[in-house]
Protein backbone atom coordinates (compact mmCIF):
# COMPACT_ATOMS: atom_id res chain seq x y z
CA UNK A 1 0.00 0.00 0.00
CA UNK A 2 3.01 2.54 0.87
CA UNK A 3 5.08 1.77 -2.30
CA UNK A 4 1.42 2.46 -4.47
CA UNK A 5 1.20 5.45 -2.50
CA UNK A 6 4.52 7.14 -3.28
CA UNK A 7 4.12 5.66 -6.45
CA UNK A 8 0.79 7.45 -7.21
CA UNK A 9 2.25 10.65 -5.79
CA UNK A 10 5.43 10.34 -8.14
CA UNK A 11 3.87 9.91 -10.71
CA UNK A 12 1.34 12.77 -10.39
CA UNK A 13 4.18 15.00 -10.05
CA UNK A 14 5.31 14.26 -13.42
CA UNK A 15 2.76 13.91 -15.41
CA UNK A 16 0.37 16.38 -17.08
CA UNK A 17 1.27 19.68 -16.49
CA UNK A 18 -0.76 21.70 -19.64
CA UNK A 19 -3.98 19.36 -19.10
CA UNK A 20 -7.26 20.63 -18.59
CA UNK A 21 -8.57 21.36 -14.83
CA UNK A 22 -11.77 18.73 -14.94
CA UNK A 23 -9.17 16.42 -15.53
CA UNK A 24 -7.40 16.57 -12.05
CA UNK A 25 -6.46 13.46 -10.53
CA UNK A 26 -7.36 13.79 -6.60
CA UNK A 27 -4.13 14.69 -4.46
CA UNK A 28 -2.47 15.42 -7.69
CA UNK A 29 0.26 18.37 -7.31
CA UNK A 30 1.71 18.77 -10.64
CA UNK A 31 -0.55 22.16 -11.23
CA UNK A 32 1.94 23.40 -8.55
CA UNK A 33 5.13 23.32 -10.54
CA UNK A 34 7.00 22.14 -7.32
CA UNK A 35 10.79 22.41 -7.04
CA UNK A 36 13.29 18.90 -6.40
CA UNK A 37 13.44 20.17 -3.01
CA UNK A 38 9.80 20.55 -2.39
CA UNK A 39 9.21 17.78 -3.93
CA UNK A 40 11.62 15.73 -1.56
CA UNK A 41 9.57 17.73 1.36
CA UNK A 42 6.32 16.44 -0.04
CA UNK A 43 7.71 12.82 0.01
CA UNK A 44 8.72 12.96 3.86
CA UNK A 45 5.42 14.90 4.42
CA UNK A 46 3.02 12.32 2.55
CA UNK A 47 4.62 9.19 4.62
CA UNK A 48 3.73 10.66 7.64
CA UNK A 49 0.19 11.56 6.57
CA UNK A 50 0.01 7.93 5.48
CA UNK A 51 0.94 6.63 9.06
CA UNK A 52 -1.42 9.13 11.06
CA UNK A 53 -4.42 8.22 9.12
CA UNK A 54 -3.95 4.64 9.21
CA UNK A 55 -4.06 5.49 13.21
CA UNK A 56 -6.70 7.81 12.55
CA UNK A 57 -8.66 5.16 10.95
CA UNK A 58 -7.95 2.53 13.65
CA UNK A 59 -9.39 4.65 15.84
CA UNK A 60 -12.56 6.00 13.54
CA UNK A 61 -13.02 1.98 13.47
CA UNK A 62 -12.92 1.78 17.18
CA UNK A 63 -15.84 4.72 17.39
CA UNK A 64 -17.99 3.77 15.25
CA UNK A 65 -17.88 0.52 17.01
CA UNK A 66 -18.60 1.93 20.72
CA UNK A 67 -21.38 4.13 18.63
CA UNK A 68 -22.81 0.69 17.68
CA UNK A 69 -22.92 -1.15 20.84
CA UNK A 70 -24.45 2.17 22.36
CA UNK A 71 -27.16 1.85 19.36
CA UNK A 72 -28.11 -1.58 20.43
CA UNK A 73 -28.79 -0.46 24.29
CA UNK A 74 -32.05 0.50 26.14
CA UNK A 75 -32.36 3.34 26.15
CA UNK A 76 -30.03 5.06 23.75
CA UNK A 77 -27.55 7.19 25.62
CA UNK A 78 -27.14 10.07 23.13
CA UNK A 79 -24.69 12.18 25.92
CA UNK A 80 -22.32 9.15 25.31
CA UNK A 81 -22.77 9.43 21.19
CA UNK A 82 -22.25 12.96 21.67
CA UNK A 83 -19.14 12.05 23.91
CA UNK A 84 -18.26 10.03 20.78
CA UNK A 85 -18.82 12.45 18.07
CA UNK A 86 -16.48 14.96 19.26
CA UNK A 87 -13.89 12.78 20.31
CA UNK A 88 -13.74 11.65 16.48
CA UNK A 89 -14.45 15.43 15.33
CA UNK A 90 -11.56 16.62 17.57
CA UNK A 91 -9.13 13.61 16.20
CA UNK A 92 -10.07 14.60 12.49
CA UNK A 93 -9.39 17.98 13.44
CA UNK A 94 -6.06 17.77 14.80
CA UNK A 95 -5.08 15.46 12.00
CA UNK A 96 -6.23 18.10 9.44
CA UNK A 97 -4.19 21.17 11.17
CA UNK A 98 -1.31 18.60 11.00
CA UNK A 99 -1.33 18.06 7.29
CA UNK A 100 -2.20 21.92 6.18
CA UNK A 101 0.72 23.05 8.79
CA UNK A 102 3.64 20.93 7.07
CA UNK A 103 2.21 21.77 3.36
CA UNK A 104 1.26 25.47 3.83
CA UNK A 105 5.38 25.10 5.38
CA UNK A 106 6.32 23.92 2.15
CA UNK A 107 4.22 26.12 -0.29
CA UNK A 108 5.40 29.59 -1.71
CA UNK A 109 2.61 32.08 -1.07
CA UNK A 110 1.54 31.71 -4.93
CA UNK A 111 1.25 28.14 -4.78
CA UNK A 112 -0.73 28.20 -1.75
CA UNK A 113 -3.28 29.84 -3.89
CA UNK A 114 -3.27 27.57 -6.23
CA UNK A 115 -3.66 24.66 -3.96
CA UNK A 116 -6.91 26.04 -1.89
CA UNK A 117 -8.44 25.44 -5.62
CA UNK A 118 -8.51 21.60 -4.16
CA UNK A 119 -8.53 22.02 -0.52
CA UNK A 120 -11.43 19.53 0.18
CA UNK A 121 -8.79 16.46 -1.23
CA UNK A 122 -6.89 17.16 1.81
CA UNK A 123 -9.60 16.80 4.51
CA UNK A 124 -9.41 14.15 7.45
CA UNK A 125 -12.50 12.49 7.18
Amino acid sequence: MKFFLILAFCLSLYAGHGEKREHHINKDLTYLELSQAQIENFKEVLKKFQHEMEEFREFKEAITAKKKALFLKEPLDTNALNALNQALYEKASKEENKILLRIHNILSPEQRGAFVQYFEEWEVR
